[in-house]
């Protein structure tokens, strides 16, 4: 029979963290549910939807250990829009539970948590530490060209292996859309120790809340097995059952040969793009770059909207050169960098572009050329 006290913001981060783990539409109610867990002087949240699982794990005044569930939805809605600093959980009859705070009470309808699947192992792993921010930053600068159809499974999630990079070992992240590729890594210390024989590929999802995580922890621990990525801090545990599909080949997509370098300030040119953008439409996303004497020409023309233009200074002085792009491309890549200056290399009209940047070491993006 569960009985504790916690404060609310402890409670609200954590039931935050599960409930966006939590199965929203299932033929398992179990998993539209969060177990808690009180013992000792914590509470621990648990969600899983059998492919991620989070666990995190929360300072508590437990009176009365015990196990239970409540709607992981409902639950959060509830616990944002307290205003109590402390909040009361216990349980009631039925799986039901009690919360009370301040003046406002509340009983929600849990079910049984024997039915609550149980948290993958991951006592057996070899964990290595990683740089939250490095983390970070290698998802951030790749997440955004994972394939969003369902029939490309194999590139619905993100690819992380081993290779060498610029004499060091480096955790590399890949992902491609089939229009654009991106590409982050960074070398850690203890990288030789992860088990990571071969490259994986890891959901959307799961890499989203790994992100959550990176950026709010110093070191990130970060183990392999035979089907599983998992992660964790101090606090929490984060466990991702890969995907199967097998990622293909993005060595043959890395242009050889574009020896037509611009140099260009990422932040003028991110905003001179988003300004062009507006003028193209869904069905014409087109927009032109002109380079020619040291200028940049960006512009747009749509049927049904009208056209725009926009020219800029940048390094560049070899022959005139024009492409299409789709400015989303470039505007979601640069949006990601950190460099003050983005290098853009082609090979000759209407070719891939690849982008790259000094003070963002590990990256390439690729973005494919359109007619225009």
């Amino acid at each position: 029979m569960l009985a504790l006290k916690i404060k609310k913001d402890d409670l609200a981060r954590g039931v935050g963290q599960t409930s966006a783990i939590a199965e929203k539409r299932s033929s398992m109610p179990i998993l539209s549910n969060i177990l808690m867990e009180a013992d000792g002087g914590e509470l621990k949240l648990t969600a899983t939807d059998m492919e991620i699982t989070f666990q995190g794990a929360y300072p508590a005044e437990v009176s009365v250990p015990g196990r239970l569930t409540a709607p992981a939805k409902k639950f959060n809605e509830v616990v944002r829009l307290l205003n109590a600093e402390e909040v009361s959980l216990s349980e009631a009859d039925n799986f039901s539970l009690n919360l009370v705070a301040g003046q406002f009470s509340t009983q929600m309808y849990g079910l049984s948590p024997a039915d609550f699947p149980r948290m993958p192992a991951v006592d057996t792993m070899q964990f290595v530490d990683i740089e939250g921010p490095a983390l970070a930053g290698a998802i951030d600068k790749t997440i955004f060209s994972v394939a969003m159809e369902e029939t490309r499974y194999n590139l619905s999630g993100i690819y992380v292996e081993k290779v060498e990079f610029e004499g060091a070992l480096s955790l590399r992240f890949v992902s491609t859309d089939g229009h654009r590729l991106n590409m982050a890594g960074f070398s850690a210390p203890e990288l030789p120790n992860l088990e990571l024989v071969r490259g994986v590929l890891v959901s959307k999802k799961g890499m989203v809340e790994l992100k959550r995580m990176a950026e709010a922890s110093e070191i990130v621990k970060l183990g392999v097995a035979q089907n599983s990525l998992a992660a964790k801090n101090a606090s929490s545990v984060l466990v991702m059952r890969l995907l199967d599909g097998r990622f293909p080949d993005y060595s043959l997509v890395l242009p050889k040969g574009n020896d037509k370098i611009m140099l260009a300030g990422r932040k003028e040119l991110l905003e001179a793009l988003k300004r062009i953008a507006t003028m193209s439409s869904d069905d014409y996303k087109a927009v032109k770059f002109h380079l020619d004497g040291g200028r940049l020409t960006i512009s747009s023309m749509t049927p049904d909207l009208g056209k725009a233009e926009e020219s800029l200074a940048v390094e560049y002085d070899q022959a005139a050169i024009e492409s299409g792009f789709n400015p989303r491309f470039f505007i979601e890549a640069l949006s990601a960098l950190v460099s003050e200056k983005v290098r853009v290399s082609l090979s000759e009209s209407n070719t891939p572009a690849l982008l790259t940047a000094a003070e963002d070491p590990g990256y390439t993006g690729v973005i494919m050329s359109m007619k225009i």
